[in-house]
């Protein structure tokens, strides 16, 4: 009789906060279900969260993916340590440009620095022999040390089911139907755009295939192993290898959903009340309606965005103050500068315009907030999200039932503004200036969601949507039952 082996798996991922806390949710979940799997954790350095109870953690040797995008930037650019063209309005020659940046961003590492993660990474794997690899679907050097292994992995994503499914679709909607990245078109693709978007979903694909970036690292790896990227997961995907998005259908563009993709839902970590991790702020919440202003962890601000922001708060304040009996309105802003600017400062450009709002207390400016996003959302305090669009913070959104107002950041950050609109449960933010902020769009669109018939509609649709995530259950709860029935099979 053989021994008994135990189910033993291995999450890889990178160190990004909303990449990383979908792994954590879902070997949380996976540990509750099942004491008696053996969890490993790797990452590379910069990881300094709580590793779940009873699991193994491993470093992974080399940079992480941010460290080594703000490195080549920083290179290439000579200054900022984010792609310029990102926040630059679409427009022809502009989103030709920032289709090229986000290739750079999906593979900015150098040929040696790929190696050392991928070597890293090969070496766990080995040293662990796991039952089943959870990788991130947008790792390129934990893909590639799968495929290289050829062990058994399943692909986990914090991204929507759009980014797996589009080149599934039926009569070639990715091309026509689907707006292309950095294009800035609406959903679905107005019939006089369609050319145009197909010739920009044409050359994103070129441009990620041509990246200078991709080339010198696949020439380095020659000799270890072929290089596997996200693309690998759409055009040479093995045919057993699952992939698992932290979406549902319904939170979604209309998609057919190929077999191979796992819609468990929005995967989203427990968080601690706000009562318990930062009381004054709970109690600051309580006193009236709030908006919750997050950019995420990687968006900084530059201070004429920031002054932007500030005029069309102070805008949306003023007006809602003309209704006494809505009562008071606040802002939870969590804001991240890019450059060097002062905020309260008397005489600045920011006090300016928010001096009154200031000295009433009705205005919070922190560079961190100590309480998790879910558990301010979940306050009951918070009337309208403002964020980047990220997949984090839309679905963090969507289960709490709050409305939204999305500002793009980059790539698939304008797909979640659009779906917003698609989905009637709140705004994109500068539709009309793009990139470029205004402050008279934004109140516009803040108010849009606050007060009059449209948010009432807005409300009904949030709340619908909620309740679809509460029926379906933990997306996490769903991540871990599947990738336990891939380790019995």
């Amino acid at each position: 009789m053989s021994p008994f082996r135990p189910k033993r798996v291995l999450f890889i991922t990178d160190v990004e906060p909303g990449e990383l806390n979908v792994f954590l949710a879902t070997a949380q979940s996976l540990r509750d279900a099942d004491i008696t799997v053996e969890i490993h954790l790797a990452t590379p350095p910069g990881f300094q969260d709580d590793v779940p109870a009873g699991a193994t953690y491993h470093q992974i040797n080399g940079l992480p993916l941010m460290q080594a995008v703000e490195d080549h930037f920083t290179r290439k650019q000579n200054g900022p340590t984010f792609p310029l063209s990102f926040i630059q309005p679409p427009g022809f020659k502009n989103t030709r440009k920032a289709i090229k940046d986000a290739a750079a961003v999906h593979m900015p590492y150098t040929g040696r620095q790929m190696v050392d993660l991928f070597a890293s990474i090969v070496n766990i794997v080995r040293e662990v022999k796991p039952t089943i690899v959870v990788v991130n679907g947008y790792m390129a050097a934990g893909l590639t040390a799968c495929f290289h292994l050829n062990v058994k992995f399943i692909c986990l994503s914090p991204k929507s089911i759009k980014e797996f499914a589009a080149s599934d679709q039926p009569r070639g909607a990715s091309l026509w139907k689907f707006p292309a990245l950095f294009s800035g078109f609406s959903y679905p693709v107005p019939w006089h755009k369609v050319l145009l978007n197909a010739y920009y979903v044409r050359f994103t694909a070129k441009a990620f295939k041509k990246d200078p970036q991709r080339k010198d690292v696949q020439s380095y790896l020659t000799a270890h192993a072929v290089l596997r990227t996200p693309m690998d997961l759409i055009r040479r995907r093995p045919e057993n290898v699952k992939i698992l998005v932290a979406s549902l259908p319904q939170l979604d563009f209309p998609l057919k959903v190929p077999a191979h993709v796992v819609c468990c839902g929005p995967i989203i970590r427990q968080p601690v009340s706000v009562w318990v991790s930062e009381p004054d702020l709970a109690g600051w919440l309580a006193e009236g309606r709030t908006i919750y202003v997050n950019m995420g962890s990687l968006v900084k601000m530059t201070e004429d965005q920031a002054v932007e922001l500030a005029k069309a708060l102070k805008i949306v304040i003023n007006e809602l103050d003309k209704q006494v009996e809505k009562g008071r309105l606040q802002v939870l802003w969590k804001l991240r500068k890019y450059g060097a600017y002062s905020v309260f400062l008397p005489g600045c450009r920011i006090e300016q315009v928010l001096c009154q709002a200031f000295q009433q207390d009705r205005i919070r400016v922190k560079d961190w907030v100590q309480a998790d996003p879910l558990a301010v959302l979940r306050s009951g305090s918070v009337v309208c999200s403002i964020h980047h669009g990220g997949a984090n913070s839309y679905n963090e959104a969507v289960v709490a039932g709050v409305p939204q107002v999305i500002i793009p950041a980059w790539t698939d950050c304008y797909d979640y503004a659009q779906r917003v609109e698609y989905l009637g449960i709140g705004k994109w933010g500068t539709r009309n200036t793009k990139n470029g902020w205004s402050a008279q769009e934004l109140s516009t669109k803040i108010l849009a969601v606050l007060v009059g018939q449209s948010s009432i509609a807005v409300k009904k649709r949030c709340n619908v949507l909620k309740q679809i995530c509460e029926f379906s259950g933990s997306g996490a709860d769903c991540a871990a039952l599947t990738i336990l029935r891939e380790c019995e099979q």
